[in-house]
Parts: C-alpha cells; sequence; structure tokens
C-alpha cells in the first residue's frame, strides 16, 4: 500500500508543479509522466485525469484543515478569549506546511471549487458552533457565507504574504475576532 500513496503523491506534487505555471487544459498525462518519470499507463492506475488529480488534492487539503479544526465546536470564546493554543493554530501550521499547494489552489483555481469545498467545511464548523452555544440566526445562510469567506480571505492573505505576516497575526487579529465578534453578543 505504501507504493500507491507514494506514486499517488508523486503525481500530485509533479501536477502542482505544472498547475502553478500552467492552465489545466494545458496539463497532459504525458507530461505530468514525464515529470514523474512513471509510464503513463502506470498513471491509470492511480487516476483516470487530470480532474482527478486536482480533485484528489482539493479533498486531502480540505479534509486535513477539517481534522484539525474538530476542537472549534467546543472552544470557548466568550471564556478563553485568544490563546495561542487557540484552534486555528492547527489549521494555520497545516497551510504553512502546505504553502505551495495552497497557494497554487487559492490563486489558480479558477473554478472556484476548492474555494467552494472549504467554505462548505468552515461554514458546517460553524453551523455546528452555533447550534452548540444556542445562538439562533435569522440570516443564518447569510452570517455563515460571510464568515466562511473572511477566513478564506484571510487563509488566501497569508499564505501570499507568509514571509510578512506572522501567524500569531493572522490568528488572533483575524480569526479569533472574527470568532468573538459573534459569539460576545450571542448575536
Amino acid at each position: 500500500m505504501q507504493i500507491h500513496e507514494d506514486g499517488t503523491r508523486k503525481i500530485q506534487d509533479a501536477f502542482m508543479e505544472l498547475f502553478a505555471k500552467k492552465e489545466l487544459h494545458e496539463i497532459t498525462v504525458k507530461s505530468v509522466c514525464d515529470k514523474v518519470g512513471m509510464a503513463r499507463t502506470t498513471f491509470y492506475n492511480y487516476f483516470s485525469d487530470m480532474y482527478e488529480v486536482l480533485e484528489s488534492i482539493e479533498d486531502i487539503l480540505v479534509t486535513n484543515c477539517q481534522e484539525r479544526n474538530k476542537t472549534f465546536v467546543g472552544y470557548e470564546f466568550e471564556k478563553k478569549g485568544y490563546n495561542k493554543e487557540g484552534h486555528f493554530r492547527a489549521t494555520l501550521i497545516y497551510i504553512k506546511e502546505n504553502d505551495f499547494w495552497f497557494r497554487t489552489l487559492l490563486n489558480k483555481s479558477k473554478d472556484g471549487l476548492f474555494i467552494y469545498k472549504w467554505k462548505k467545511v468552515i461554514k458546517e464548523d460553524f453551523r455546528k458552533k452555533f447550534q452548540y452555544e444556542k445562538i439562533d440566526l435569522r440570516e443564518e445562510e447569510l452570517v455563515l457565507e460571510m464568515i466562511s469567506s473572511g477566513c478564506i480571505g484571510a487563509y488566501t492573505y497569508w499564505v501570499n504574504n507568509l514571509d510578512k505576516v506572522p501567524i500569531e497575526v493572522v490568528e488572533r487579529e483575524v480569526l479569533d475576532r472574527l470568532c468573538q465578534d459573534f459569539f460576545k453578543g450571542k448575536l
């Protein structure tokens, strides 16, 4: 099974290197295989086409962000406020560890599917949080769209400015503040 995972990751890495420089429709199975040093028949053991490669990368990133965010629902912003081990830290560290993939997808995905998938996860986390906090919203979908868009906007800005903006600034001044504003007054 390890061989399969290594082959998948090699294909994904090669794809992302090409995707950072080219449009999706310009990337061929042959170009990825040449970059990896693999036969095209081997590629098809892992993926059916470039769209499936892209989708697998998007799904990995979104799922891993979701996994790192599990503490969010139970985190008490009103009582604890900002702390360095707050729930956003794990997500930000993951983004930094995979900054090339995130930066490429956030800046290049013209169809918006990656952002849509990620926003969907963020919205679900906040929806659960609102239920946990017993917050009843009249315009819940609008509020969730605003929050998820704000989070994605902050992540996008940060991944494009990693050398200028410390992780603590994004966490404390943007993401935690966003949450505190929504939960302090119980809307």
